[in-house]
Order: structure tokens, then sequence, then C-alpha cells
């Protein structure tokens, strides 16, 4: 039987089950609405998912996106394909190392290079990023670590005092796939996606569907605040930073094997826990799902 299993009154990651792998679509608008309004939602399946399955799910909330954003030239580029691999507990060796060259991928460990263990949301850098992200558990850690965190950002928000909200109020932020390390000690990605044009965003979005308003940032990515000095727009994105983290709610997912996970990154941001073992597996499947220009 079908059912969604969610407290309004308080953050933490709903959970939905008996949902059909076969024809998830008979419960598209339980979910979408479900995880516009909740903002995290795992939808629990007793097997792994084939993949035509797995876009199947994700189709549920909304076209699934085709990662291709444009150059600074105006050319298109594909960034990523479609369906992606997450191997968070993928472990650098200076073999690798040598032959990717000047590729970085950006986070905080040298030794696990996919485990981004900072706030932050997906696909920030492009001119319509992802609304929901979806992961598909492949092979989780046998130590049973390696959660995934939220941080609410409506609520973030809505704890602002009044003098900062009408400070930010219409500001934009700019971002880009490398931003050159502008929030240390946060390291910045590098590779052929450094051709990617900048984008921007305003700093508070509207969500499309719930109507909820949320800081939209992510540190991984911003470079610089349009019309202000870049030290002093840095440091006003840290502090709102700083902010989300000491005040407003947070969640967290502990795994089970063949979970499907989603997230708005509209209204949260996320991260991995980094506490499993080294060497130890934590791979997913991802898709993106399109959200159109934040607003």
């Amino acid at each position: 039987m079908f059912e969604i299993r969610a407290s309004p009154d308080r953050f933490h990651v709903a959970e939905a089950v008996g949902v059909d792998p076969s024809n998830p679509g008979a419960h598209a608008a339980e979910l979408h609405d479900a995880l516009a309004h909740l903002g995290v939602l795992c939808i629990r399946f007793p097997r792994p998912l084939e993949d035509r399955e797995l876009q199947a799910v994700a189709a549920t909330l909304g076209p699934i996106k085709d990662p291709i954003a444009l150059t600074r030239d105006g050319e298109p580029f594909r960034y990523s394909e479609r369906r992606q691999i997450i191997d968070s507990g993928f472990v650098m060796t200076d073999e690798i190392r040598e032959k990717l060259g000047d590729v970085h991928f950006g986070g905080l460990d040298d030794e696990r290079p996919g485990l981004f263990e900072t706030f932050h949301c997906d696909d920030t850098y492009t001119r319509e990023p992802a609304g929901p992200t979806v992961l598909h558990a492949r092979a989780l850690p046998p130590s049973g670590g390696g959660p995934t965190l939220f941080l609410d950002m409506r609520a973030a928000y809505e704890l602002l005092d009044a003098g900062t909200r009408s400070m930010i109020e219409g500001r934009r932020v700019v971002y880009a796939y490398n931003n050159h390390d502008a929030f240390p000690p946060r390291r910045a990605a590098s590779g052929p996606a450094d051709v990617l044009e900048e984008v921007s965003h305003p700093i508070v979005r509207t969500h499309g569907t719930a109507g909820s308003r949320s800081l939209f940032i992510d540190l991984d990515r911003a470079t610089h605040v349009e019309g202000m000095p870049a030290a002093e727009g840095r440091a006003l994105l840290q502090r709102l930073q700083d902010h989300a983290e000491a005040t407003a709610p947070q969640c967290q997912h502990d795994w089970h094997e063949h979970d499907v996970l989603a997230w708005d990154n509209a209204s949260v941001q996320h991260k991995a826990g980094g506490n499993f073992k080294v060497g130890e597996p934590r791979r997913f499947w991802r898709y993106m799902v399109e959200a159109g220009r934040p607003v």
C-alpha cells in the first residue's frame, strides 16, 4: 500500500513506501507535492532498480535534466552524462592523480575526492540549475557509515533579521564551475568544464510549487555578489552560510540498500558524511531534474 510518512512540524527525511517501480507515475502527483513542500524524500524499494525504472521514478518529480550548458563562447558543452555515477568512496592514488593531470573535483578530502563534506547545492554553475536531485544507492559502506545530511535553507531565510533580509533582497550571486578557491578551505573544481560561462542567481529564491522563500547559495561555486566589491560580497555570503549552519534545522538520511533519495536544491543544502572506512564503497546512480531559472 502506498504511503508517505512525514511530520509537518519538523524538518526530517520523509519516507514513501509502496511505490511500484514498474509504474511510479501512478503516484507522481503525491511524490512531486511531498518533495516540493518537505524538501527531502526517501522512496524505499526492496530491490535495486534498473536504469529505466530509476528514470521513471525521477520523472515523477519533473523532466530529467540533460546536463548541457553554454560555454563563454555561447557553444553547448556536455558537462556530465544524464545518469551520473557518484562514487564518494573512490580512493585517489598517485597513479590516478598523474593520469588526471590538472583535473580537480573540489571538496576537502584529498584521499576521497568524490566525498563532499561541506553543505552545498547541486548544479548552481548553470543557467537553469537542477531542482530535485535523485540518488539511488548501488553500494554502501558495510560499516554502516556515510549518511547524507541536509540543511533547511527555508528556515535559514526565515531566521534572518529584518535588516539582513532587506539588504539581500534582489541581490544576485555569480557562479562558475571553477570559482578559484573563493571560499577557503573549500577547494575549487577544475577541468574541461572550466570553459562554461559564468551565471548569476538570486540570493533569495522563491519555490515555483510551494511558494516558500529560501536562501539560495553555494560556496563551492560562488565567485562574488553582483554590485559589491568581491571581498565584501564573499564576506556576506560566508556570513549567510555560517548563519544557516548555526541556526537552521538539520537532519540526516542513514542509507539502506536500494533507497532512492530525492532532495530539492531550491529548498535545502546537503553534504556527505565521511564516517566510513577508507576503501569502503559508497556509490550511487544520480539523475537531476529540471526546474528552470531560479526566481
